[in-house]
């Protein structure tokens, strides 16, 4: 067996040299389609794309994996030999992505050796991030070019890999008082209050409005949804209605009312954001006569028809 195990160990060193001394004499031209060394990319990642990056949220990491490998021709085998341990450079480059997309790799040059089984893997991260007009479930894109420099008869390769993913909706609105959210009125008067809404979401989003309290003999009535497009800044106003008790007698009543707005992706109703609130300040100040007017128009009438029967006694 160790006779034999010469003997091939032999066989082995005899045709490395007969190669070595093949390559150096024979020009890069020729030798090249001898034996046809070729490095070869391929780049992946796990599954974190499947779920939608949230604007302005936390960064999305992928771990990207770049595996290397060399292909060759007949007489290839026994050159790569030669290479063995010989360091690969792999350079990484973002060239193109999409207008809402920030992205980064943490290592842009990465090397690996040529090992005896002919593949290596090594790996770098990609960090994700979409602004705030990144539109709601469309598709955006990072494009990688990945290059593995040139070794003597290794030829060098070079390719670039698309990462797909979308952008999730983000719910976000911004409520504001026209003028005050404060009114003091009279116990016969309406207080209103005009709501600004604006869209600061990224989709056509619709607006559930609700009053959430309403005092006792007081009533608010608001507008129940509203309709916001989907350009940033849309805006649309929505209206509280209040009208405080009425009874007999002077007045002197202050009360909150609070009312509830939630924000839902018009297209996909599932959609819903986090239900907001404000709270508007009414006091309702003076006396009130209900019933009083009809009394007056009662009497108004009364004296009317006086006058008239009155004149035409006289006629």
């Amino acid at each position: 067996m160790t006779k034999k195990f010469k003997a091939i160990k032999a066989s082995i060193i005899t045709g490395i040299v007969l190669v070595s001394v093949i390559v150096a004499v024979l020009p890069t031209t020729s030798a090249g389609p001898l034996f046809n060394l070729q490095s070869v990319l391929n780049v992946s990642w796990g599954n974190e794309t499947q779920q939608p990056v949230v604007p302005r949220g936390a960064l999305r990491q992928l771990d990207i994996k770049i595996t290397h490998t060399v292909t060759h021709g007949a007489l290839g085998t026994v050159l790569l030999e030669l290479y063995r341990s010989t360091n690969v450079i792999i350079n990484l480059e973002i060239t193109n992505k999409s207008s809402w997309v920030t992205a980064t790799l943490s290592q842009s040059s990465l090397t690996t050796p040529i090992t005896p089984n002919n593949i290596t893997t090594v790996t770098t991260k990609l960090s994700l991030s979409v602004a705030d007009n990144a539109p709601a479930f469309e598709l955006g894109y990072v494009t990688i070019k990945a290059t593995a420099q040139k070794i003597a008869l290794i030829k060098g390769y070079v390719k670039e890999f698309t990462l797909n993913f979308v952008a999730d909706y983000k719910p976000l609105i911004k409520p504001s008082f026209q003028d005050t959210n404060t009114k003091e009125i009279g116990p016969m008067d309406t207080a209103t209050f005009p709501i600004n809404i604006e869209n600061l979401g990224n989709a056509r989003t619709i607006v559930y409005l609700n009053v959430v309290n309403v005092p006792k003999d007081w009533v608010a009535i608001v507008t129940s949804q509203i309709t916001l497009e989907e350009a940033s800044g849309s805006t649309a106003a929505a209206y509280l209605v209040i009208k405080p008790p009425k009874g007999f007698g002077y007045h002197d009543d202050q009360q909150t009312i609070t009312i509830s707005m939630q924000p839902v992706q018009a297209d996909r109703p599932t959609n819903m954001g986090v239900i907001t609130y404000e709270t508007v300040l009414v006091q309702s100040r003076g006396f009130s006569t209900p019933g009083f007017e009809a009394i007056g128009f009662i009497g108004a009438l009364a004296i009317v028809m006086v006058i008239i029967f009155i004149t035409r006694k006289r006629k």
